[in-house]
């Protein structure tokens, strides 16, 4: 296997009404710069439309989504392809953050991407020890309580510390990132369209969605989050925005190679990533001591990243750990009590939406909001959790849902799917234009 795939590089050096807008692009006077298969677009648009049938964003793309896909296709192939403008919004749960949603163009070119580099990522991941959890098929929040828990109740005598990197996605290097991506897609990939790869590469890393988003929300919202923790407040070479696939990818692979240092360079084998969040068992306190200073010196002089002062948690394994959601203690697990404090947050903004008549409107957004936090407490002894959360439920979503056995998980009502109820729209006549048949 390439050294790349397990050691890794390390170099030290607004207009609304336009948004899904099909581009003038004259293919009869653009050179041809890249060779790339107009069926390589339309399996990236199938896979972007996993999920996002249902969602406004493909409904409007749908409508002249034949002539774009072509234009996007001429775009790449002439080289002249740039990101359109993205739209920005601001999320309050975990914490008030800023999120950029690229248009569902460059949604697909997203995915055309990520099927070519996420799978040498993944061996990348595999080879280094399956210890990174987040954004990978087959990981997952569960999974990483779940391997956080073997690793105490296997060591329940020795220290365990819980390390945070600082503003990561907004602190990531683009010039380093792209250097390392480039070093690494080269070695690694053998695809007859590897330059056009290294285009879309560029493209990815280099964009600066701060720079024209279409801003939406309330402005208290946008106060709410912290200058240090803002894209808008950052050079545009650094940071990669959050909401973007690439984004999750990217800061996965840079993060891949702390997790090189650590379990090959260190040979430090309990140890566990998601995303920023980091979990490393040692036999004493001593052991910290002397890791947490080079630690902190790799990240700040290899990837120019920082470990949260404030964030810094050692002590024995048998107190119990934070980590992911999820309080871990020798030989049991539980949902943590910010977790279960952020669980009745969300429902109460919901019964609130319910009770003023947009139950329908937020119904599917409710669902997948509550089974989100009901399939995290299942894996945990939190049966009358969930038992006294349902309790709290507004007596207006029951005409929508139910629940099913064991308080796992709400189910919508057969007539108030989405489905069921874009059949009733085609049966009355409504919205057949967006009802396009398959693409080419």
């Amino acid at each position: 296997m390439s050294k790349h795939l397990t050691g890794g590089p390390n170099p030290n050096n607004n207009n609304k009404n336009n948004n899904f807008r099909v581009r003038a692009v004259s293919s009869a006077n653009e050179p041809i710069t890249y060779d790339i298969s107009f069926q390589s677009i339309l399996e990236a648009y199938e896979d972007c439309l996993s999920n996002k049938k249902g969602s406004p964003d493909f409904l409007n793309y749908l409508i002249n989504s034949r002539t774009d896909i072509y234009h996007l296709w001429q775009e790449i192939r002439s080289g002249i392809y740039e990101p359109s403008p993205s739209k920005s919004f601001v999320l309050s749960w975990p914490v008030y953050r800023e999120i950029f949603a690229a248009q569902f163009r460059d949604r697909i070119v997203h995915h055309w991407w990520a099927l070519r580099v996420n799978p040498l990522f993944e061996l990348r991941h595999l080879a280094i020890g399956n210890v990174a959890k987040n954004c990978r098929k087959g990981q997952g929040q569960h999974i990483a309580v779940k391997d956080a828990a073997r690793m105490v109740d296997q060591h329940p005598g020795w220290w365990i510390g819980h390390f945070d990197i600082e503003a990561f996605f907004i602190s990531i290097d683009k010039p380093l990132l792209f250097e390392m991506l480039d070093i690494f897609i080269r070695e690694n990939y053998k695809g007859e369209d590897l330059e056009v790869l290294m285009f879309i590469t560029r493209k990815l890393v280099f964009n600066a969605p701060q720079a024209n988003a279409m801003r939406i929300g309330p402005d208290f919202m946008w106060q709410n989050v912290p200058q240090y923790k803002s894209l808008f407040s950052r050079p545009l070479e650094k940071g990669c925005a959050i909401g973007n696939l690439p984004s999750q990818l990217n800061a996965n692979f840079i993060g891949s190679v702390l997790d090189y240092w650590i379990t090959q360079v260190k040979g430090i084998k309990n140890y566990l990533r998601f995303s920023d969040d980091i979990l490393i068992m040692l036999p004493d306190r001593k052991s910290f001591d002397q890791l947490l200073p080079e630690m902190r010196c790799f990240l700040e002089s290899q990837l120019l990243l920082n470990l949260h002062q404030r964030k810094i948690y050692i002590q024995p394994a048998r107190k119990g750990v934070l980590f992911v959601g999820a309080m871990i203690l020798p030989g049991r697990t539980y949902v943590s009590n910010r977790t279960r404090g952020r669980m009745y947050d969300k429902l109460h903004y919901y019964n609130r939406l319910a009770e003023e008549g947009k139950a329908l409107q937020y119904l599917d957004k409710f669902v997948q909001s509550m089974n989100s936090y009901l399939g995290m407490t299942v894996h945990h002894k939190a049966y009358n959790v969930r038992a006294k959360f349902v309790e709290h439920i507004s007596p207006v979503w029951w005409q929508y849902v139910y629940m099913n056995a064991g308080f796992k998980a709400l189910v919508i009502k057969k007539k108030y799917r989405h489905r069921e109820i874009l059949k009733q729209a085609v049966r009355n006549g409504k919205y057949k234009s967006l009802l396009a048949p398959e693409l080419f």
